[in-house]
């Protein structure tokens, strides 16, 4: 910030500086062409009249003589007793209507400094740039006055440098000035700064947001719902990581055991009981993996959901065939009626919704027994409608059942607690509302989900 700021202030100045010698170069070539003018209408008055009295003799025009002297400096460094430097860039010239030279300074050329005709001209002499003004008398004289237009760039330079040189011999003092402002308006970011480095991981709370700058509040604001965000995102992880171990533990063991019982088995009949019991184990041990893989995909939708169009009811579709051999295992009977409808959101997270709903009506509902899946809109919303013929949930459960790991006492029926756990973290993700209610049509549960439709 301190050099990016220096920098501007040296282009500022330098522009001024560009600036005020443009304004000093057409200050002057106003003031000079001015001069100019007026230098030759007092040679007019002076030497029109007597120059007449020279017609009847012409010969060698008449040169007057100048100041020609070096002199370097300004003010009265310039100025003598016996003239002024600046005589040496100033010439005039006297010529009658015939083009005849009657009268010109010492410092003009003996041929015409500029074309005879009234107006200003910039021309070139001897390699030197004059500016010059031609003037016609009433007598048909030519008068013209011409000056060198160095001393124009000359004071246009001084003007420059004078507006120039307070401004860069302050540029320390504005440097330190900027240094010092900057230090005392980011000491308080300085101060968050070392908070931030020197905080433990695992201390997430929010940052102390006193004598911050208005400019940054906005900064540490983000930075404290950042903190919150990842505090609970932790606290998630920590009882994710316990819950998952505690589940596990359980069924490990009891692979453990039917492995031990396998090996050491007495005859075949009871090394076949113990393997269909190993098998069992691991069956129960990869759908409890799995639902563990499914919630941490869907938690990890609801911190960062998708939002690609979908039909809801191909979707549905797709899931309910993949689920085909869990029902024809039990003889179950699926009615769907999937009208199509368009949500906006993860294809993967919604797939999971779907599936887990669907197998769940599969796992706790006996043989043979009926399901339902319906998909439609109404009232603006987009629905999904599982209804089936089991036992159904009671109503004191209903908020229960979505926690993780929560399962009915005396549930006949085996499952690892985390189905409907996996469809309320997809729901909330895409802002969508859950219910559970007794089936009116198959008598069992009917789970209603709404999401957004898009039109």
């Amino acid at each position: 910030m301190l050099w990016l700021l220096l920098g501007t202030l040296a282009v500022v100045m330098a522009a001024a500086g560009l600036l005020s010698y443009r304004a000093g170069l057409q200050e002057a070539g106003e003031m000079f062409d001015a001069r100019l003018v007026q230098s030759t209408r007092v040679l007019v008055s002076l030497v029109d009249e007597p120059l007449s009295e020279l017609n009847a003799f012409p010969g060698e025009p008449i040169v007057l003589r100048g100041w020609h002297g070096e002199a370097h400096g300004v003010g009265e460094a310039l100025a003598f007793n016996d003239g002024h430097a600046y005589e040496n860039k100033l010439a005039f010239q006297v010529w009658d209507a015939q083009g005849r030279l009657l009268l010109r300074s010492d410092s003009a050329p003996a041929r015409p400094l500029a074309t005879l005709e009234a107006g200003y001209e910039d021309v070139v002499v001897d390699g030197a740039h004059w500016r010059a003004f031609t003037l016609q008398s009433p007598n048909g004289r030519w008068f013209q006055s011409a000056e060198l237009t160095d001393i124009r760039e000359e004071l246009a330079g001084d003007i420059a440098g004078g507006t120039l040189l307070p401004l860069l011999l302050s540029l320390p003092l504005i440097a330190l000035a900027v240094w010092w402002s900057v230090a005392l308006a980011t000491r308080s970011l300085r101060r968050i700064s070392h908070e931030i480095g020197q905080r433990d991981p695992e201390r997430l709370s929010p940052l102390d947001p006193a004598e911050v700058p208005q400019e940054a509040r906005g900064l540490v604001d983000a930075i404290n719902g950042l903190l919150q965000r990842l505090d609970v995102a932790l606290v998630r992880e920590r009882n994710f990581v316990a819950d998952a171990a505690h589940e596990l533990r359980t069924p490990i063991s009891a692979l453990k055991i039917h492995a031990d019982n396998a090996q050491h088995a007495r005859d075949d009949r009871e090394r076949e009981a113990s393997q269909q019991l190993l098998a069992a184990s691991v069956q129960r041990v990869e759908r409890l993996v799995a639902q563990l893989l499914s919630l941490s995909r869907a938690e990890s939708t609801a911190r960062a959901p998708a939002s690609a169009r979908l039909d809801l009811s191909a979707l549905a579709g797709v899931e309910i065939d993949a689920a085909r051999p869990l029902l024809d295992a039990k003889r179950q009977v699926l009615h769907a009626d999937l009208q199509p409808v368009q949500v906006s959101g993860d294809e993967i997270a919604l797939g999971l919704l779907v599936r887990n709903l669907v197998e769940n009506a599969s796992r706790y509902a006996p043989v043979g027994a009926s399901i339902e899946v319906l998909t439609g809109q109404g009232d603006g919303r987009a629905f999904l409608v599982v209804d089936d013929s089991g036992p159904g949930i009671p109503d004191e459960d209903h908020a229960r059942v979505f926690d993780r790991f929560y399962r009915r006492l005396g549930s006949p029926h085996e499952g690892s607690g985390l189905g409907l756990a996996i469809v309320k973290e997809v729901v909330t993700a895409h802002a969508g509302t859950i219910r559970l209610a007794p089936s009116s049509r198959w008598g069992g549960l009917s789970v209603r989900v709404e999401l957004p439709c898009l039109a």
